[in-house]
């Protein structure tokens, strides 16, 4: 078994000394097979396929990558480190866009690495990609460093490029880039710059004081990706001297050397790790983006429902009728309700849930009722005035009439909103009511929407709806 140096994070190097005690190709195939299940899981309707198709896109994407041996090594640092420099360097020509300016490289770009795998037989059939990205100092940076920790979660190789002693800025990056869980190879670039006495003594700070704890001393390089010029006298055959630009050879060879070895030991071991790793956080984003998406579904829906109750109680003058249709609206709200949330109810199924919900609901389930019954009452002696004077008293009578009812539409209203919300918990936990319990749930439900000022708002909907 292959030991693994801790270059990594000790929890990535424990996982990855897992992984190399299978066969290569068994690692890859793990990998392929999770990715596949987690896709198959999903079980999303059209419409949120539709809304989360980046992610998606990217769990996908994670599958070609694997199918490709893709290995992706990402460049980060300030600006004018010389990132874009050091990656022309390793290509061996000028690829990616290098100039003196503050912030050349405004958007990610990257480039395969072809020669690389030509040189080394333990990468054989890998397809290395180099990728260049925006300074983390930019201005904007918000949107940067977005891009940035997009492209580290990604990589599976991260060079952290410095030119110089380490600014606090840098070392807190290079944190942050760390909980990645990638192995980072720091690059001390432009050591053309200093005297070789200050090279040696800024190579030594940052290699044993600053990055100590985050990166080995081995994976600390030097380099000069792209030497300044410097003009040197030339000597013509008929005695003339003039001056001309000297172009050094960068200084790339270490690093070279370096990323290589890791790749060569570890890489294919990463690449199945990596995708691992980031198959489950996608999944875990995707899966709360879904949640959040069925929740608004099922908050549209409940209220449209407890409206359509509240309406419906409100404008019905036969007693006790009201009651009966107020439930199958219930029974219809849950029932669409399981629909959202991709676990089917019974119609019988639903009337049990509201029966067991009206008993957790207690005292406002009988105030419900009792209200209802009392008023259906009062609107049926208004009906009754009204046809005895011969339309004599109608307006009197349509307007007790419309306030009686808006008062039991309000309660039906709130009952419903209040059932709606308590299946919608019961329905998110897998058709269960949890640690909590039913009571605790359904009363909390009530406190929240006391607290909020739901019932007010649902009466004021309610009141609209009626009155059109």
């Amino acid at each position: 078994m292959t030991t693994v140096e801790p270059n990594i994070d000790p929890e990535l190097a424990a996982m990855l000394e897992q992984l190399e005690e299978q066969e290569r190709e068994e690692v890859v195939e793990r990998a392929r097979e999770s990715l596949a299940e987690t896709l198959n899981n999903l079980k999303l309707t059209p419409e949120e396929e539709r809304t989360l198709a980046d992610e998606l896109r990217q769990l996908r994407d994670l599958g070609r990558k694997l199918d490709d041996n893709t290995i992706e090594i990402a460049a980060f640092g300030m600006v004018s480190r010389g990132k874009s420099s050091v990656l022309n360097a390793l290509l061996g020509q000028e690829v990616f866009k290098v100039g003196t300016t503050h912030g050349t490289t405004l958007a990610k770009s990257s480039q395969r690495w072809e020669q690389a795998t030509a040189e080394t037989p333990g990468l054989t059939g890998a397809r290395l990609v180099l990728i260049d990205t925006p300074g983390i100092d930019e201005v904007g940076g918000e949107v940067r460093e977005a891009l940035a920790r997009d492209v580290a979660r990604h990589a599976d190789l991260i060079l952290f490029v410095v030119s110089s002693d380490m600014q606090r800025r840098e070392l807190e990056s290079l944190s942050q880039l760390r909980e990645a869980q990638k192995p980072i190879i720091l690059v001390f670039n432009q050591i053309d710059r200093y005297p070789d006495t200050d090279r040696d003594q800024i190579y030594a700070k940052i290699k044993d004081e600053r990055v100590r704890h985050l990166v080995r001393p081995e994976d600390v390089v030097m380099t000069a990706a792209r030497p300044d010029p410097y003009k040197v006298k030339i000597q013509h055959p008929d005695g003339k001297t003039s001056l001309q630009w000297e172009h050094p050879a960068p200084v790339i060879e270490p690093l070279k050397k370096r990323i290589l070895e890791v790749l060569e030991r570890e890489g294919k071991a990463l690449v199945a790790l990596n995708t691992l790793l980031l198959a489950g956080d996608l999944h875990e984003e995707i899966v709360a983006h879904k949640v959040r998406i069925r929740d608004d579904e099922a908050n549209r829906l409940i209220w449209n429902f407890a409206l359509a109750k509240g309406a419906a109680v409100a404008l019905n003058p036969i007693p006790v009728a009201d009651m009966a249709g107020g439930l199958a609206v219930d029974v219809g709200m849950i029932v669409a309700l399981s629909r959202v949330f991709g676990i089917p109810l019974t119609r019988r199924t639903a009337a049990g849930l509201v029966r067991e919900m009206m008993i957790a609901l207690g005292a406002m389930g009988v105030v419900e009722v009792a209200t209802r019954l009392l008023a259906s009452g009062v609107k049926s002696s208004l009906a009754g005035l009204s046809l005895l004077s011969g339309g004599l008293a109608l307006p009197l009578t349509a307007l007790g009439y419309g306030a009686i009812g808006l008062t039991m539409g309000g309660t039906a209203a709130t009952t419903s909103y209040v059932l709606g919300h308590g299946a919608k918990v019961y329905l998110r936990q897998g058709c269960q009511w949890g640690p909590r319990g039913i009571k605790t749930v359904i009363h909390q439900i009530v406190a929240e929407a006391k607290a909020d000022s739901v019932i007010d708002r649902l009466r004021d909907d309610l009141k609209r709806r009626v009155s059109r």
